[in-house]
C-alpha cells in the first residue's frame, strides 16, 4: 500500500461518521498496528511509511491534548484559589480591601512606581535586616521570627494587592454599567468575580491558542506581562496604603473639617481656609 493511500485512509477516518470523528484520537494507533502487519520488503517500500513515522504522528496529538488539559487545570485551580482568598478577604477585611482598591484606582501610576521599587528593594532590605540582627547578641534569637513575619508580610502585600486590583477592575466595570442604566447589585463579591474573570480570560486565550507556534508564545508573553503589571500595581497600592490602614492616596476620603459648614467660620486648620462671617443687612 502506498503512502498516499495510507494518508487517504487517515483522512477518511477524520471525515466519516460522528462515531468515527469521536474516535479520531485513536487513528494514529490504528495506523501503527496496520504498519506493523505489513511485510518488511514490499514492492513499494520506497513510498511506504514506517512504524516510527506512525508513532511520530501519534505523539504530537497526545502531547498537545495532555498539555492543554494540564494548563487548563492549572489556570482553573489558581483562579479558584484566588477567588476563595478574595471572598475571605471581603468577609474579614472588607474595609482594608476597599482602601487598597481605591488607592490603585486613584493613584495608578504612583502605585506602579512604588510597586516596582518594592520589587527591587525587597531582597536587599531582607538581607540588611537579617545581617543587622545577626550582628547583635539578642537579635540572633529573633531571626527565625523576623524571617517568618517578613515573608508573611510580603505574601500578604502581593496577594492582597493583586486581589485589590481585581476588585478595582470589577468595580469600575460595574459602575460604568450602572451609569448606562443597567440594574446591577454593587457588592465586593461581584467586583472580585468580574476582575478575576477578566484576568483569567487572558490565560484562557493562551490555553486555547498555545499550540500555535508563534501566536502561542506571543499570547503567553502578553498574559505574563499583564499579570505582572497588575501585581506590581497591587503591591504598590498595598505599600502606599499600609495594607489598607492609611487612606491618604485613596482619593475619596475628605478631611473631618470638610464634613460640616463649621470650617467656614473656624480658624484655618490643615490648609482649609476660613472666611468672614456675613453681617446682617440693616
Amino acid at each position: 500500500m502506498r503512502g498516499r493511500e495510507i494518508l487517504l485512509i487517515l483522512l477518511g477516518l477524520l471525515l466519516t461518521t460522528p462515531r468515527a470523528r469521536a474516535e479520531t484520537r485513536t487513528a494514529p494507533q490504528r495506523l501503527i498496528e496496520f504498519l506493523k502487519q505489513q511485510p518488511a520488503h514490499a514492492p513499494d517500500a520506497g513510498l511506504r511509511l514506517s512504524v516510527d513515522d506512525g508513532e511520530a504522528l501519534a505523539a504530537p496529538s497526545e502531547n498537545a491534548w495532555s498539555r492543554t488539559l494540564t494548563n487548563l487545570a492549572g489556570v482553573t485551580g489558581t483562579f479558584i484559589t484566588l477567588g476563595l482568598l478574595g471572598f475571605g478577604l471581603v468577609l474579614f477585611g472588607k474595609t482594608n480591601l476597599e482602601v487598597v482598591s481605591d488607592t490603585a484606582s486613584h493613584s495608578f501610576l504612583r502605585a506602579f512606581m512604588v510597586g516596582l521599587l518594592s520589587q527591587v528593594l525587597i531582597i536587599p532590605t531582607f538581607g540588611m535586616l537579617v545581617v543587622g540582627l545577626v550582628l547583635s547578641v539578642v537579635g540572633i534569637l529573633l531571626v527565625p521570627f523576623v524571617v517568618a513575619v517578613y515573608g508573611l508580610l510580603a505574601v500578604a502585600c502581593l496577594l492582597g494587592g493583586f486581589l485589590a486590583v481585581a476588585h478595582a477592575m470589577g468595580e469600575t466595570h460595574t459602575r460604568r454599567q450602572m451609569a448606562r442604566g443597567v440594574a446591577l447589585s454593587p457588592n465586593s463579591f461581584r467586583y472580585l468575580l468580574i476582575g478575576l474573570g477578566s484576568i483569567a480570560a487572558v490565560w484562557l486565550a493562551w490555553i486555547a491558542f498555545g499550540w500555535v507556534p508563534v501566536a502561542g508564545a506571543v499570547i503567553l508573553a502578553a498574559a505574563v506581562l499583564a499579570t505582572w503589571l497588575l501585581a506590581t500595581v497591587g503591591l504598590g497600592a498595598a505599600v502606599l496604603s499600609r495594607l489598607g490602614v492609611q487612606p491618604s492616596f485613596a482619593g475619596r476620603f475628605l478631611p473631618t473639617e470638610m464634613l460640616t459648614d463649621e470650617y467656614l467660620w473656624a480658624t484655618p486648620q490643615q490648609g482649609v481656609p476660613a472666611i468672614k462671617r456675613p453681617t446682617a443687612k440693616p
